[in-house]
């Protein structure tokens, strides 16, 4: 499924809150006639958007996928459409069997025309690989793994005078870590912090080091991947195959 996130307050059901989650569970509700709770690979928080993100159900409606997805689209609202339903192995956790999710973070045009594209994929290239990114974190309440999370990747590139593109890949993100590392490669950019300044925040572990998360409306889930990431299946628009 794609959603546009302007308009969602974020992707989790939440009481009294327009969510992703929500609306597909009442829309599954309206066709079937069953309330079930949808789970979704990726945490999206307020505002940001996605364009293959994958969610899961249990079900006994006897509908083919077919009658299914045409049945959601004539109840979906045009800022969350479906790519595809395809049946799943019985206990299949999109989110537990997810092997890496791909970001993508557009900045401009105010701050994307004083950028140096160059510096910021020098200091990106440092956060590739696994380590702790506690610096990058939004909060301590961590699960089993800490903050430990791996990137395969992370590319800077400029998509246009006004636009500057950051792509990242990693097995997994800790909440608000793309906006941060986005709002730190800002100060990157502009010339006011350096590599070493992100090793350091990433050594010592301390958020304030490092500013806070930049907007999320620029934030886009591009793809979630279920096979071994290989950097070499991607195409430069940023999209994956799993």
């Amino acid at each position: 499924m794609g959603y546009d996130g302007s308009r969602f307050a974020g992707s989790q059901r939440q009481p009294r809150a327009r969510t992703v989650e929500g609306v597909l569970e009442d829309a599954w509700s309206e066709v079937t006639g069953e309330d079930v709770r949808i789970r979704l690979a990726g945490r999206t928080d307020a505002g940001v958007h996605a364009e293959r993100q994958v969610g899961s159900v249990s079900t006994g409606c006897g509908l083919s996928a077919e009658d299914l997805a045409a049945g959601l689209a004539s109840r979906l609202p045009p800022d969350l459409w479906l790519l595809e339903i395809e049946a799943a192995p019985d206990g299949f956790d999109p989110r537990r069997r997810a092997r890496w999710r791909a970001y993508r973070y557009e900045f401009g045009p105010e701050p994307a025309v004083y950028l140096d594209e160059r510096r910021m994929q020098e200091a990106g290239s440092v956060l590739v690989g696994e380590h702790d990114f506690a610096a990058f974190a939004s909060s301590s309440r961590l699960g089993p793994r800490g903050a430990v999370r791996r990137v395969f990747e992370l590319r800077v590139r400029r998509a246009s005078a006004r636009v500057v593109v950051m792509e990242c890949v990693a097995d997994a993100f800790l909440r608000q870590m793309v906006r941060r590392i986005a709002s730190a490669l800002v100060l990157v950019g502009t010339g006011k912090i350096g590599d070493s300044e992100i090793e350091a925040a990433l050594e010592l572990r301390d958020p304030r080091l490092l500013p806070g998360p930049a907007p999320a409306e620029h934030l886009t889930l591009i793809e979630v991947g279920y096979g071994d990431y290989d950097e070499d299946l991607r195409a430069p628009s940023g999209r994956g195959r799993a």
